[in-house]
């Protein structure tokens, strides 16, 4: 079981939303992610409820010590509580336990994991957008990364979930289907294979393909196949809140690229008024970047990606 530890509470009669912040064996990008969270305008009344994975092995045990010694230093949070797991719980276990936890005593929570950067707006701009959807059962989840993508409009809402830096309230968490073959056996049965790459493209299929064959541990992908299925929307904006410094080889997920370097925002000035419908331009933009389904090359290319995902998807739901 992990263990628990406590820092001292600030006297602030404003109290926001809880932040749950992910960690494991990467001191240099926690440092960072810390840095830039406690700088956000309003930091000092949000808890930071912090997840730190056991180790794997002998090896990783400096770093993960190093990573708890940042924890005790003076940061501007409402409070500190550090839940450190004895023994690797995985990157799966760790977050969807993890965002569990916290939602059994609050309504709603934001999540960041350690490789994520965020402006000195971030917080502002989850708060506004957790009020304001709050009642609005449609919208499942916030994000605050935008993909480096020509025109977006300055927020849209896209069907499903999104990972990097994003926010949600409990009865929404409650619709994470944990089982992917489940997932993939309502997609098939639908008929909307074709449906669910239009949003993210074939490698959200195939990556659910992945989770099901225990390739990956991806609990996102879940998140975003549970939404999507649930008709849920998330709500993302044109420029990021967000930068993923995690994207360099050493995270368990992430290779080496800078693809996915964003495009950020300079400034927030609070959220317009926005129509809550699912914004099918932008998610044709959004899947073909994903699918790198450009020029000549990169159509046929991005057609035999999601016909085998769409073959990996039937096989998996006609063998269960």
């Amino acid at each position: 079981m992990p263990h628990r530890q406590f820092h001292a509470r600030h006297d602030l009669s404003i109290q926001l939303p809880p932040i749950a912040l992910f960690a494991f064996n990467r001191p240099a990008h926690t440092a960072q992610t810390l840095t830039a969270l406690a700088a956000c305008t309003g930091a000092a009344h949000h808890d930071l409820v912090v997840f730190v994975d056991g180790p794997r092995g002998p090896s990783d045990r400096a770093a993960i010590d190093s990573v708890s010694d940042l924890l005790k230093q003076p940061l501007p949070f409402r409070s500190i509580e550090v839940h450190a797991a004895r023994s690797n719980q995985g990157l799966y276990r760790s977050i969807t336990d993890g965002v569990s936890t916290v939602l059994r005593s609050h309504e709603e929570v934001i999540v960041v994991e350690d490789d994520l950067v965020v402006m000195q707006d971030f917080l502002g701009y989850m708060v506004d957008a957790l009020n304001r959807y709050r009642a609005q059962p449609s919208v499942g989840c916030i994000h605050a990364y935008a993909l480096p993508i020509p025109g977006l409009p300055e927020y849209y809402f896209l069907q499903g979930g999104d990972c990097w830096g994003w926010a949600t309230w409990r009865d929404r968490w409650a619709l994470l289907e944990r089982d992917p073959t489940s997932l993939i056996r309502e997609l098939v049965r639908r008929d909307a294979l074709d449906d669910y790459m239009d949003t993210q493209g074939a490698s959200s299929l195939r990556m659910l393909c992945d989770r099901a064959q225990g390739r990956n541990e991806s609990w996102a992908i879940l998140w975003h196949a549970s939404l999507w299925l649930r008709d849920r929307l998330t709500m993302h904006p044109g420029q990021s809140f967000v930068r993923n410094i995690g994207i360099d080889g050493s995270g368990t997920h992430s290779g080496d690229t800078d693809r996915y370097a964003p495009s950020m925002r300079k400034d927030y000035h609070g959220l317009p008024a926005l129509d809550v419908a699912a914004d099918a331009a932008v998610a044709r933009k959004v899947s073909a970047f994903l699918d790198g389904a450009h020029g000549p090359i990169g159509r046929p290319v991005a057609w035999i990606r999601r016909s085998l995902a769409r073959r990996a998807a039937r096989k998996i739901a006609s063998a269960s």
